[in-house]
């Protein structure tokens, strides 16, 4: 969707990064037990260092992960690294690590070695992004480096997903359904739009001619359907 004054909208103020204290070890809030041990783990099959361990911090917390990094975290990630540039006297940059809490068992392994090898990647001065999370270098690097199968790390993906975004649903559900006139295409809501907003696949661009309309309100059963889908 594109916004009617999505162009003349002003920057927000740059927030500036709540960083938390660099201790004798990596800071954990959250599952402590858990995290710490596959931390230990997967850092020394990663061979990370142990200085930049100790300006690694890992929280399960969403907010505080954003007041951390002073961005703002997808509601549906299962897990984030964020390198941060710091000017901190003696301190350069820190590390920067959320594990979604609610995740499985073995999904939080997984997770933890999955961040820690963007972590291993900025370390070694060879940062990569995902091109395609679970079909891309990086899922290969995780598949070899925990000891399981990639069909099993994408299946695992594919069902924390689900599980997440069955949980976000419970809290925000869909009570708002936008459609394109033209092209049909449809856009569900959890709220209103505050403006008007026109169908993106029609035009990148604002275009009154592809106006969404706001459709009857939104049946239990098409919000059921609209989270399966």
């Amino acid at each position: 969707m594109t916004t009617a004054n999505q162009s003349r909208r002003s920057p927000s103020p740059t927030k500036r990064p709540a960083l938390p204290p660099i201790g004798a070890e990596p800071l954990i809030h959250g599952d402590v037990a858990t995290i710490r041990r596959w931390l230990l783990y997967y850092a020394q099959k990663l061979a990370l260092p142990t200085s930049e361990l100790l300006l690694l911090a890992i929280t399960q917390d969403r907010q505080e992960y954003m007041l951390w990094t002073a961005r703002r975290l997808n509601t549906m990630a299962l897990g984030c690294y964020c390198y941060i540039s710091t000017r901190v006297k003696g301190t350069q940059h820190r590390h920067l690590i959320f594990i979604e809490p609610e995740l499985q068992p073995q999904s939080i392994e997984v997770t933890v070695a999955h961040e820690l090898i963007h972590m291993a990647d900025r370390v070694n001065g060879t940062p990569r992004r995902h091109r395609h999370h679970g079909y891309d270098s990086i899922a290969a690097d995780e598949a070899a480096l925990t000891g399981y199968d990639l069909d099993e790390l994408r299946r695992l993906l594919h069902e924390e997903s689900q599980r997440r975004d069955a949980i976000r649903r419970q809290r925000r559900p869909l009570r708002y359904m936008y459609a394109c006139s033209h092209c049909g295409k449809t856009y569900p809501r959890a709220r209103r739009y505050s403006q008007s907003v026109s169908c993106s696949s029609c035009d990148k661009h604002y275009n009154p001619v592809f106006k969404l309309a706001l459709l009857p309100a939104v049946e239990p059963d098409d919000q059921a359907k609209m989270v399966s889908d």
